[in-house]
């Protein structure tokens, strides 16, 4: 449906599908464009009772759109999928009683509505709200016990998470982003099927939740671009994490040494974080002495590292394929690294101050440069470092 411009439905109507999405004008080949200049803007005109005679409606998505009515338009309990992508002051409204609806994802609109009459939408499984500035605070979602993903992107006026986050059964996939005034989060985390959770760009965050309790789901940690100092010691009950990408800034964070029983953390980035880790020696810990088994991947860029002691035994990372260390002060690493049973290596670019190299027992992948401080660049083939961002070449100093 390219070319309505308005939607009114005086009877019983047997439409069960609406999907209006007019073509961008980047979207259109140049002749096309020569013949249809009106479609830079594309007005839709929705009458307020528009929808709810259209009682076997289930499915609605409208795109690259402008709604120009002010004001609630009147959606049927039967719909089950709502997705709005669009502009103007777009507010749905529903009848009372029971909602079936499934999916909502809506940009640039205001679920007031919905949030007031939130307990009649039990068969919600997923939210996602972006540029909702009418949004103050997360409803609470312990009146949509079938919820699994909850993503809110841009919601400018965005300031409390709800607390019934950290206690929901079957939420899966939780993500804050671009909400500038968000700092009111759980204490606790608890949501004990959670397996995706992401906080980035939230300037006025200052604290991590506490996990009290093992939690096996969560498997993807990413924190970006928010005022966290410190990750909880508690952090080492996230027993199933295997990913965790670290973003602060300028603000440093410290990085517990019982991290080290995460044991199951394949993939872990950090930037700019000025990051310290603890030695692994230092401590009778059984953990710390096993190290990182099933680490792949670590990358700590810009980090302010001056020293590597965590590795002093890379018996402690035995899958270890990638470690970049680039844009840190390190000026040696530890002579109780030999190199002489070093198989494959791939040491990122850039090590300014670094002098003195001896490394052991580091599986990485690509290229051995040999000697291991080499005068010219060498190619790198490895899907690794293209998802880390990452040069797939390397640069190293004789």
């Amino acid at each position: 449906m390219h070319n309505v411009k308005a939607l009114y439905v005086q009877g019983d109507c047997a439409v069960e599908a609406i999907v209006l999405e007019p073509p961008k004008l980047k979207e259109l080949p140049e002749l096309e464009l020569k013949e249809l200049p009106e479609l830079e803007l594309k007005e839709l005109s929705i009458h307020p009772n528009a929808f709810p005679k259209m009682r076997k409606l289930r499915l609605l998505i409208l795109r690259n759109v402008h709604i120009s009515f002010h004001g609630p338009i009147c959606l049927p309990n039967e719909l089950r999928w709502m997705e709005f992508a669009g502009s103007g002051p777009w507010i749905p409204k529903f009848p009372s009683g029971q909602k079936k609806l499934v999916s909502i994802d809506m940009r640039k609109g205001s679920i007031t509505e919905v949030v007031k009459h939130f307990k009649d939408f039990q068969q919600l499984r997923y939210i996602k709200l972006c540029d909702c500035e009418s949004l103050i605070s997360t409803p609470n979602i312990s009146c949509t016990p079938n919820l699994e993903e909850l993503k809110l992107r841009n919601c400018k006026n965005l300031v409390e998470a709800h607390e019934s986050i950290a206690y929901h059964d079957k939420l899966q996939v939780l993500h804050f982003k671009w909400c500038p005034e968000l700092c009111v989060f759980p204490n606790v985390l608890k949501s004990k099927n959670l397996r995706d959770l992401k906080l980035s760009n939230c300037p006025k965050l200052e604290r991590f939740p506490d996990i009290l309790d093992e939690l096996r789901g969560l498997k993807k940690l990413s924190i970006r671009h928010t005022s966290l100092k410190e990750l909880p010691t508690s952090i080492k009950n996230l027993v199933s994490l295997e990913k965790i990408h670290l973003d602060m800034g300028k603000n440093p964070i410290s990085r517990p040494s019982n991290n080290y029983k995460l044991q199951k953390l394949q993939w872990f980035k950090s930037f700019l974080c000025q990051i310290m880790f603890p030695n692994l020696w230092n401590s009778a810990d059984p953990c710390m002495k096993i190290g990182l088994p099933n680490s792949n991947v670590s990358d700590l860029l810009n980090c302010n590292l001056s020293q590597v002691e965590f590795l002093e035994d890379l018996s402690c990372f035995p899958l270890l394929k990638i470690l970049i260390l680039s844009g840190n002060n390190i000026t040696s690493l530890s002579t109780s690294i030999k190199r002489d049973c070093l198989s494959t290596s791939s040491i990122s670019k850039d090590f300014k101050q670094l002098t003195y190299v001896e490394l052991s027992g580091l599986q990485l992948a690509g290229y051995y440069a040999q000697p291991l401080m080499c005068s010219k660049s060498q190619k790198i083939e490895t899907q690794e470092l293209q998802k880390l961002g990452r040069s797939p070449r390397v640069d190293c100093k004789s």
